[in-house]
Order: C-alpha cells, then sequence, then structure tokens
C-alpha cells in the first residue's frame, strides 16, 4: 500500500501491473471513494467562493512572479503541473490529465498543494489522497473538427454532464483550459492568469539546473503502472501499452529541452481557440478575465492586463 494513494489508487496500480482484464471501477464497488470525491470538489469550491478570484498559474516564466505572489495573497492559485515547484509563489491547486505529474506534485514536500484535480477520459474515483477526478474531452475534436462548439453548446453540456460523483466537463484541449473550465464550474467569478506566453516558451525551470533535477527527482517516485494507464480504463488490460515507460520519456524531455511544446504551432493555434472562446464564455457568464506579468503572447488576445 502506497500512503500518497487511496484505496482505489492501490487496487489500481496491482490491476494494471497484473493486465486485470476485469477490474471494477464501477460506483457501487467503490462507493466510498466516489462520495469522496464529491467531499473534496465541495471543499474546493467553497474555498473558490470565499476568495471569488482565482489567479491561474501556467509553467512559463515569470520575472516578476515574486511581486505577483505577494499581491494575489489572498487569491486562490490553482496551477498546472510543475508549478507547485516554484520557490517565489504557493499554489493552492494542481490541476493535470497526467497521473505521473500529478503524483510528483505529491513528493514535492516543500511546496505540496492542497488540492489536486485529475482530469480522465474514464470513469474513476479518486486515484490519489487529496485528489478529485473529473471526466473531460474537447468537444471540437470529439466531433472530428468540424464545427466550432458555441458558448451556448459548453453551456447545455455542462448544465447536462457535470452533475453526479464523477463530473464531465467540456474544454478546449490544453491543461490551462481545462483549469480555468474547472474554476468556472466551480464558482471563479474573476480570473486572472500569470506565465502564460507560448511566444517565449521557456519554463520558469529551464535555466534552474538544481530545480529541474527536483522535479525529475519527485517523477522518479511516482508509480509507473499509473503513469501507464493515465486516465484511460482501455489500457488496464493491454499487453502492450503505448504509453510503456511514460515517467522516463517525461524526464528525458525534462533533461533534453529546454522550452516547452507549447511554442509549436499547433500549440499556439489551440490557444488562439482557447482564449477566443474563453471571452466568449466569460462574457456569457458575466465572468472579468485579466492576466498579469509580462506576456508577448498575452497582449494578442485582447485580455486585459492588470498590473
Amino acid at each position: 500500500m502506497t500512503k500518497n494513494l487511496t484505496p482505489f489508487g492501490n487496487a489500481l496500480a496491482n490491476a494494471i501491473q497484473l493486465r486485470h482484464p476485469s477490474f471494477s471501477t464501477k460506483t457501487r464497488d467503490w462507493l466510498q471513494i466516489y462520495q469522496e470525491n464529491i467531499n473534496t470538489l465541495k471543499s474546493i469550491q467553497s474555498l473558490i467562493r470565499q476568495k471569488n478570484t482565482v489567479l491561474v498559474v501556467g509553467a512559463g516564466y515569470e520575472s516578476k512572479m515574486s511581486s505577483i505572489s505577494k499581491s494575489t495573497k489572498n487569491w486562490f492559485k490553482s496551477g498546472v503541473h510543475w508549478t507547485n515547484f516554484h520557490r517565489e509563489l504557493k499554489v493552492d491547486l494542481i490541476t493535470s490529465t497526467h497521473a505521473c505529474t500529478l503524483e510528483a506534485a505529491i513528493h514535492h514536500s516543500k511546496n505540496r498543494p492542497s488540492f489536486l484535480i485529475h482530469g480522465v477520459y474514464s470513469k474513476v474515483p479518486p486515484v490519489f489522497m487529496n485528489s478529485a477526478t473529473i471526466m473531460w474531452s474537447d468537444p471540437y475534436i470529439d466531433n472530428g473538427m468540424k464545427d466550432l462548439p458555441t458558448v451556448q453548446d459548453y453551456d447545455d453540456i455542462i448544465n447536462k454532464r457535470s452533475k453526479g460523483a464523477i463530473p464531465y466537463l467540456p474544454s478546449v484541449r490544453n491543461t490551462l483550459f481545462l483549469n480555468t473550465m474547472i474554476m468556472i464550474w466551480l464558482g471563479a467569478k474573476n480570473i486572472v492568469f500569470t506565465a502564460v506566453d507560448p511566444h517565449n516558451p521557456d519554463y520558469f525551470f529551464s535555466d534552474d539546473d538544481e530545480l529541474t533535477l527536483d522535479i525529475v527527482r519527485c517523477l522518479s517516485m511516482c508509480n509507473p503502472w499509473l503513469a501507464e494507464w493515465d486516465g484511460r480504463n482501455e489500457r488496464i488490460s493491454l499487453l502492450h501499452r503505448n504509453t510503456s515507460h511514460r515517467i522516463q520519456k517525461f524526464i528525458e524531455n525534462l533533461l533534453s529541452q529546454k522550452k516547452s511544446a507549447v511554442g509549436e504551432q499547433s500549440y499556439i493555434e489551440e490557444f488562439d481557440r482557447g482564449f477566443t472562446f474563453l471571452k466568449d464564455f466569460a462574457l456569457h457568464r458575466g465572468l472579468n478575465l485579466g492576466y498579469l506579468g509580462d506576456s508577448e503572447y498575452m497582449k494578442t488576445t485582447g485580455i486585459k492586463k492588470l498590473d
């Protein structure tokens, strides 16, 4: 038994290792842990509604992070994976679609987030302690990239499918946007971005070998079977998985690539689609969007700079 995993997480890891053909993830078999998912989401929702403003933190380099951290000390801070390794900022929550990047956050004892949100494709209860699972996908990709979903399409999907023990939320295919959609769904009225700049795709740790090795150390402590599963139950019984050695691949990328893949044109196009949608959705919902810090990309979005 691993203490950072829920009883379901430990059982799932064992089933993945054994390629168990009939491992159950059904609600009736894990009723208490499915209920814990609801309770964790309610706890996060309560904190967000108390603070009202959410700082969504990207993994990019931001020279003003120390002052941003001080000026937003009373805000709820929700980051993408790696952001809890910041020396200058403490995030309350990490959202990721990768099991090993979430588990790495747990192993970083110097700045462990209070909560994790795990974006998954299959219905499962929480795998990690102090975490919640949310099912998600990109409606644009789901329909074969034929027609861009409207704001009303998103609202209809959310109203129909965000109920129950494991909610489903639609999102543009990027953890930053999934994070933001979850924050909006949980009640945030003001969303402010920082450290988001695909035009300058350096990680905040790109030139910091000590911090990079700290992330590698935490990744190396993660469960390899959950990393291979990575939110898709069809992989549990697979003999040959294309996600084998996923942790090693993450480590290889961190050590060999100093820049994030978000600088590639395909990612920038996703960012364009994501922020165009978010502006429309914010107007539809009566939300406020802004950003802090320096970002060549955010200047192009039409979202207001707040500092």
